[in-house]
């Protein structure tokens, strides 16, 4: 399992990405639709967003996703369609810029030996499990989404 360091490392490389895939777009950019059922960029972007928020409080134990966003851009939400509705593209990638310093701190302080405190959750018992799943493997499958989501905003 990760250490806080490597937990850091991937923020970065996650915040590198996403500087790359949003690049010179807009929000209107964010908002266009794939032929086929998926959310579009802004989803995906504000997913990530209020999921940091989501895991920083496993760290801390004080933050937690703001509970409208999370009923926007939280699993399960309805497909994201209404700009009107939709955070603004500029606005996510500074709260994401901001989750990230957050939480890179978090990781800083956090006493290596937390990370293997009980946690039950779906992705198992710990919070290092818990904390593997979304800094890593949930972050990545977003990610991973936002290279065909740029190519449809820039067509």
């Amino acid at each position: 399992m990760p250490t806080p360091t490597e937990y850091i490392k991937r923020i970065e490389f996650a915040d590198r990405i996403i500087k790359m895939r949003t690049e010179g777009l807009t929000h209107a950019d964010s908002m266009k639709q794939l032929p086929f059922p998926a959310n579009c960029m802004n989803w995906n972007l504000g997913h990530l967003m209020v999921y940091r928020d989501q895991y920083l409080g496993v760290i801390d134990g004080l933050s937690q996703a703001d509970p409208e966003e999370f009923k926007l851009y939280g699993a399960g939400s309805d497909p994201l369609t209404d700009s009107e509705k939709a955070l603004p593209l500029e606005m996510i990638l500074e709260r994401l810029e901001t989750a990230s310093e957050r939480l890179k701190a978090a990781f800083i302080a956090l006493p290596p030996d937390q990370l293997d405190e009980s946690f039950e959750s779906f992705a198992g018992e710990t919070i290092n499990d818990y904390l593997h799943f979304y800094a890593v493997v949930h972050e990545a499958l977003h990610l991973g989404q936002l290279e065909i989501l740029r190519e449809l905003a820039l067509s």
